[in-house]
């Protein structure tokens, strides 16, 4: 009986051995956000941690626990292709089993950096360089970057540069530089009206219609401003002002403000387009009219007064329809490309040759 009962107690104590040493299960939080997340991973790369795979919050839930994670095996992360990871977290033997699913690819392309501009600022201002900038990667979302303004000098008047540069964790680099412009003095709009307001008084005659004004003013513009590929893009009163009253010169942006600040005085109804572009890529700016009456049915045609080599869309970019830009379009690819659903279509009439 003795031995019976001891050879019970032996097999109890070895069962309740047994279960300490077995796979027990970790239980884990159920919330949304506590899961596994996929990842894009590049040859030659950084490799990714198991812990890589976790949320951030069942990272920080691992971390608040010592749980311990690992991959059950190791993945190969030198051949590209799609594949599954299997995560193990273990606390004292209680264990968990996750899965999650990663992308390996051969990563050559750079990151984007996005928010880049042209930036001005008067003579011993502070100069606001990172704000609204950022760079993103396809393989490794949001990336690191810098900006080189070492050659910008605030206290004097001039144009200077500025070198933002976006480097992955695969070494693909990109960089944009801009122009920094120093003024030494503000320019409002009631500077430039006082200079403008005469000219628009003897461009043409009181009774003038729309279509009247705006030829005039188009070629007005054109006349004005010897092309010169670089001007500041951040403030169109300070553009026009300098192009038509300073310099004498400028791009296309120096063009096209121009000719809105005299549109807005002469009471003309405009639309602002952009080109559209990639970023670092060269863009262009022009503008719509709409030659109505006030109360009738809008009238638009694109107003281009920049000065193009070849003589633009048509009439030297004065008042042209939808399918002259398309026509134009044809023999300079992309030159009139834009967001054609967040503007109006032309008028049909062709007016200008």
């Amino acid at each position: 009986m003795k031995k019976t009962m001891g050879l019970t107690l032996l097999l109890c104590l070895l069962a309740l051995f047994l279960f300490s040493c077995g796979d027990r299960t970790l239980d884990i939080p159920t919330d949304s956000g506590v899961s596994t997340i996929d990842l894009r991973v590049a040859v030659d790369s950084d490799t990714p941690t198991a812990r890589d795979f976790l949320t951030d919050e069942l990272r920080e839930w691992c971390l608040e626990r010592e749980v311990h994670v690992y991959f059950e095996e190791t993945p190969d992360f030198t051949v590209t292709g799609e594949r599954e990871v299997v995560l193990v977290l273990n606390q004292n033997g209680r264990t968990h089993r996750l899965r999650a699913h990663m992308t390996v690819v051969q990563d050559t392309t750079p990151p984007t950096l996005i928010g880049v501009k042209e930036l001005s600022v008067r003579v011993g201002e502070g100069l606001i360089l990172r704000e609204g900038v950022s760079a993103a990667d396809d393989c490794f979302g949001t990336v690191e970057w810098t900006v080189d303004a070492s050659s910008v000098d605030t206290s004097c008047e001039g144009i200077y540069s500025a070198t933002y540069r976006a480097v992955d964790a695969s070494g693909n680099a990109t960089e944009q530089t801009v122009y920094v412009h120093v003024y030494a003095e503000e320019i409002t709009e009631a500077m430039l009206w006082e200079k403008l307001d005469p000219v628009i008084q003897g461009l043409y005659a009181q009774e003038a219609s729309t279509e009247q004004k705006c030829r005039a003013i188009h070629a007005y513009v054109q006349g004005a401003i010897d092309y010169f590929p670089i001007s500041d893009k951040t403030d169109p009163v300070r553009a026009a002002y300098r192009a038509l009253f300073v310099k004498g010169r400028g791009d296309c942006y120096s063009y096209f403000a121009s000719a809105m600040m005299m549109l807005r005085r002469a009471g003309i109804e405009y639309l602002e387009i952009e080109r559209t572009h990639a970023a670092g890529e060269e863009t262009h700016f022009w503008l719509m009219v709409n030659l109505a009456p006030r109360g009738e049915t809008p009238r638009w045609y694109h107003f281009d007064p920049t000065v193009i080599e070849g003589g633009g869309a048509a009439g030297q970019g004065c008042l042209f329809t939808d399918a002259q830009l398309d026509a134009y379009n044809r023999i300079d690819p992309g030159f009139y490309d834009y967001d054609r659903g967040a503007y109006p279509p032309t008028a049909t009439e062709t007016i200008t040759e």
